[in-house]
């Protein structure tokens, strides 16, 4: 808090909802086919491509998704190339055919860059291209032994990351290839590898093992790299068929995977698409089963609250955690705030969240209280204003009558925006003021 005079506080008023926005994107090896399903399983369908090709491939491997423009890519090994589709499976189309001998497997995209990563197995190294397929170049070579498998972009640290698909070592890169270091090693085949830069933790998939594990960044990178013993590397779930892709959702909290079902009867989970909370602290739920489930990404957006729900619950969860106004972490945020806020409602993690601020107004040179927050946008049962107090008995603001202005308004990941707004009187005239963000669910008609 800036300054003794901004206090500020929540309020909400409640309501209900049900529709559907993103989901879980999947693909289904053995069944040749793209998959779509909301967050717990529900409303499993088929993506049915048309344009220039009508069957997602005979080998259907890696997928990634283009949020901003609601289109997935894909790799087809059966034919050796690189597709896209748009959600509703529209506009298909051949991006890249690799000429001669070929396995792509994972795919990954850079949006800011707007660039295509993919794993060659065969050719042992990883390429990249522009978002409509040209411009085709190698990015790492000679990445693994056996080949790279899965992989994953982190941005913000300017890396790569990919496994081995038959040693079991883990290695990264700079984003142009350079640098490459081995980081772990001792896994029985390692597959779906994904990396939290924020929260600092590498996950990934021991496929013979039947295990999901996740290692702190900080142990990583050293003059050696660290065998799966080490006592930093955490098994998060254990006893499983045959793991393969996983994805992991970082605000929610969750981790997502496909299994395969190869060892079919050897463990939990197989031909099926799992969760799990992202320490590993609840059992695992099979969401949907598939012939040969291979890869799994997200589309993190929420449009009401009832998808927000079964994004961050568990499918038996009690109607009194999930309600809007219930408060199962007991932090200062209920459910309704936790989902305009895009937090996890089950951890405490809302610091930061808010921030108070005073900001100076160029033509006239006073200076007024402000609010820094984010918020959840493009939804149908959502609205959210701020309102201002000088005693906490009497508040000013509405959306037909704001007390507040927007200053700016920033784009985020995953249908959020951050907002910066001021009051409208100066803080000479507001010797005390207290704040308050007001969230609104409103009723939305069934499908």
């Amino acid at each position: 808090m800036i300054s003794h005079h901004l206090i500020l506080i929540l309020a909400m008023i409640l309501a209900s909802s049900s529709l559907h926005g993103g989901g879980i994107f999947w693909s289904d090896r053995g069944a040749n086919q793209l998959k779509r399903m909301q967050f717990d399983g529900t409303g499993l369908s088929t993506l049915a491509l048309s344009g220039e090709v009508t069957s997602a491939g005979s080998n259907v491997r890696g997928i990634t998704l283009d949020l901003v423009n609601d289109r997935i890519f894909w790799a087809d090994n059966g034919a050796d190339r690189i597709q896209r589709a748009n959600f509703d499976g529209s506009s298909s189309v051949i991006l890249h055919t690799i000429s001669g001998s070929s396995f792509p497997a994972d795919v990954h995209l850079d949006p800011d860059a707007r660039l295509l990563y993919w794993c060659d197995r065969t050719r042992r190294h990883i390429e990249r291209s522009a978002f409509d397929g040209t411009s085709v170049m190698p990015t790492v070579s000679d990445a693994a032994p056996s080949g790279p498998y899965f992989m994953d972009l982190d941005r913000v640290g300017g890396m790569i990351y990919w496994g081995d698909f038959g040693d079991g070592a883990i290695y990264r890169s700079n984003l142009n290839g350079s640098g490459r270091e081995t980081l772990l090693t001792g896994n029985n085949s390692t597959r779906g590898v994904r990396v939290d830069s924020q929260g600092g933790m590498l996950y990934w998939v021991n496929r013979n093992d039947k295990k999901v594990h996740r290692v702190p960044l900080t142990v990583l990178g050293g003059p050696t790299p660290i065998p799966l013993t080490h006592p930093a590397v955490e098994t998060l779930y254990d006893n499983l068929d045959t793991p393969h892709g996983l994805t992991i959702d970082i605000p929610a909290r969750k981790i997502y995977w496909a299994d395969t079902g190869g060892n079919a009867g050897e463990g939990q989970g197989g031909s099926a698409v799992s969760r799990g909370d992202i320490d590993g602290s609840t059992p695992m739920e099979v969401l949907a089963s598939g012939s040969q489930p291979w890869d799994v990404e997200l589309d993190r957006r929420c449009l009401t609250y009832d998808e927000w729900r079964r994004r961050c619950f568990r499918v038996d969860a009690t109607p009194e955690q999930t309600t809007p106004e219930a408060n199962p972490e007991a932090d200062p945020f209920n459910n309704a705030l936790e989902y305009l806020f895009n937090l996890a409602p089950l951890h405490p993690d809302g610091s930061g969240t808010l921030q108070t601020l005073l900001v100076v107004d160029s033509p006239t040179g006073l200076i007024h209280p402000a609010i820094h927050y984010p918020r959840r946008t493009g939804t149908s049962d959502l609205t959210s204003w701020v309102e201002v107090s000088p005693n906490l008995t009497e508040w000013e603001g509405s959306l037909s009558a704001p007390a507040t202005m927007e200053l700016q308004v920033r784009p985020l990941a995953d249908g959020m925006e951050e907002v910066t707004a001021r009051a409208l009187e100066p803080l000479s005239e507001l010797p005390v003021v207290f704040m308050r963000v007001v969230v609104e669910l409103l009723p939305t008609v069934p499908p």
